[in-house]
C-alpha cells in the first residue's frame, strides 16, 4: 500500500505573532493566499531524489515512519512560501491514512513543530483551509485556532519574483516594529473579508513600512507593470496582482527588466490524501 498527499503552499501577506506556554493554542494571526502548483508526497515509492524540510523528517520520526518516499517540491524552500508547513502536513496527512492518528491530531502535531521550530507560526492553520484568500482571526492550531477562506478572482493573475531566501526567525526578529500596523490592518480585513479590501491592505502595509528597500526594487519599476492590480512583499519574496488580460504584457515588462518570476494560480481545493 502507498500512502499520497497533496497540498497547496500558502504566502502570508500581514501577520501578527501570538505565542503562548502552550504551543498548540500558539501561532498568529494574518491574511495570505493559498496558492499552487502543489506540493505532492507519497510513500512507498522509491528514488526521490528531492528531500523533506527538517520539520517534516521530524513528523516521519515522530510517527516512526521508515518508508521510502517521493516528495516533489515545486516551490523553494525559505523564500515565503510556506513549504515548510506544506510538507509538514502532508507527512502528517500520511501517518493518518497509515492509521497511526487521528487527521486533527496529525494536523496539530505539524503545526506544533512548526511553531516550536519557528520556520511557520499560521501556516499549518492556514493551509487547513487552503483555498484562495486565507483569513487567520484566532491564533492555534486547526480546530483551536480560527481560519476562514474565500475564492480568489477569476479575472486577477499572480506573479511572484525571488530576491533571496530569509528564514522565519529573521523575519520574527524585525517584527516588532510591524506590529501595530499589521494589527490595524488585519482588522480592516476581519471587517470587510473580500480581495478588494486584502490587496488594498496588503499593498498599503508593504509601501508603509518600505519592505521594497530590501529587495532593491524601486516602486516606480512596480507600479509601472501592465495591468497592476497590487502587490506585497513577504520576506524577500515579491507577489504581484495583475489582470489576467493584461498578464502576458506583464511578463513581457519583467522579462525585458531581467526579472525572473513564476507564474503562481490560487489553489481551488484544499489539502488532500489518498492510498493507492
Amino acid at each position: 500500500m502507498k500512502y499520497c498527499a497533496s497540498v497547496p503552499y500558502h504566502i502570508t501577506a500581514i501577520f501578527s505573532p501570538r505565542m503562548h506556554s502552550n504551543l498548540l493554542l500558539s501561532g498568529s494571526i494574518g491574511i495570505g493566499i493559498s496558492v499552487e502548483p502543489r506540493l505532492k508526497f507519497c510513500l512507498g515509492y522509491k528514488g526521490s531524489k528531492e528531500r523533506l524540510p527538517y520539520t517534516a523528517e521530524k513528523l516521519l520520526k515522530k510517527y516512526s515512519i521508515i518508508n521510502d518516499y517521493t516528495v516533489s517540491m515545486p516551490l523553494p524552500i525559505k523564500m515565503g512560501y510556506a513549504s515548510s508547513a506544506a510538507s509538514s502536513i502532508a507527512v502528517a496527512l500520511a501517518a493518518f491514512l497509515m492509521g497511526k492518528t487521528s487527521l486533527m491530531n496529525a494536523l496539530r502535531e505539524a503545526h506544533k513543530i512548526e511553531v516550536e521550530s519557528s520556520t511557520g507560526l499560521g501556516d499549518v492553520l492556514a493551509l487547513s483551509c487552503g483555498i484562495g484568500i486565507v483569513l487567520r482571526t484566532k491564533e492555534g492550531a486547526p480546530g483551536l485556532g480560527a481560519v476562514d477562506c474565500i475564492s480568489f478572482p477569476e479575472d486577477i493573475g499572480i506573479l511572484s519574483i525571488e530576491f533571496g531566501e530569509m528564514n522565519t526567525q529573521e523575519l520574527l526578529r524585525k517584527f516588532e516594529k510591524y506590529k501595530g500596523e499589521s494589527e490595524k490592518r488585519i482588522k480592516r480585513v476581519e471587517n470587510n473579508f473580500n480581495f478588494e479590501t486584502f490587496s488594498e491592505e496588503a499593498m498599503g502595509f508593504t509601501e508603509s513600512l518600505n519592505l521594497l528597500d530590501a529587495l532593491g526594487i524601486s516602486k516606480e519599476t512596480i507600479r509601472k507593470i501592465p495591468g497592476l492590480v497590487s502587490y506585497f512583499v513577504k520576506k524577500k519574496l515579491l507577489v504581484i496582482f495583475v489582470e489576467k488580460n493584461s498578464l502576458l504584457d506583464a511578463r513581457t515588462y519583467l522579462g525585458k527588466r531581467k526579472l525572473s518570476f513564476k507564474v503562481l494560480t490560487p489553489s481551488s481545493y484544499g489539502m488532500e490524501a489518498w492510498k493507492v
